[in-house]
């Protein structure tokens, strides 16, 4: 197969698997995000043969979510008492078990929770306009106990053609036309030559 021995041939396919994952994800994912608009679908050709597609998908949305419910009852609680609700909940122990059958008035727990469409509002407002105006006019770009995460950037996807995509980069590596050299660089070793 080659004159390189298995255990040589095995540290450079993890060497290679390392190098060119690196490679993606540092110079060929920036250069992507720079140079390919969202929502392209751009082909994929090596000596003038089509071996599939790249596409940029369009970059997810903003979310926003409650990441400390507490904090943000304590919030509403001090700033909208209105749209706080009182809870009853029945708190699960052995003894409502044992006597599940009797009523237990000690396994009722009493609590609050911010009413839920309110929420809701307040998470499409933050995400989608970056603030949120309540009903004394007052305009919160923050709300605690809320988080609006910035969102990934795309990653751009890669369908290679299942039936001709091996025969076209095979032949296209063949004829020249893929340098590897360029691709998989190594670095100077350290200290000069060995």
């Amino acid at each position: 197969m080659s004159g390189l021995t298995l255990p040589q041939r095995l540290g450079l396919v993890k060497y290679l698997e390392t190098r060119l994952e690196a490679l993606r994800k540092g110079d060929l994912l920036a250069q992507a995000q720079h140079e390919m608009p969202s929502g392209s679908r751009m082909p994929i050709m090596f000596g003038g043969r089509k071996a599939g597609f790249a596409t940029m998908p369009e970059p997810s949305k903003r979310a926003a979510y409650v990441a400390d419910p507490p904090k943000f009852l304590a919030w509403a609680k001090r700033n909208y008492p209105d749209k706080v609700l009182p809870v009853t909940e029945v708190a699960v122990d052995d003894d409502l078990i044992a006597f599940l059958a009797d009523h237990y008035p000690q396994a009722l727990r009493n609590s609050e929770r911010v009413q839920q469409p309110w929420t809701s509002d307040i998470c499409a407002a933050l995400r989608d306009k970056g603030f949120y105006v309540t009903s004394t006019g007052e305009k919160l770009t923050e709300v605690p106990g809320i988080i609006v995460p910035d969102p990934d950037p795309p990653v751009p996807r890669v369908n290679l053609d299942k039936e001709h995509a091996g025969e076209v980069i095979a032949a296209a590596w063949q004829a020249g036309v893929i340098s590897a050299a360029d691709l998989l660089a190594l670095p100077a070793p350290e200290g000069g030559t060995s």
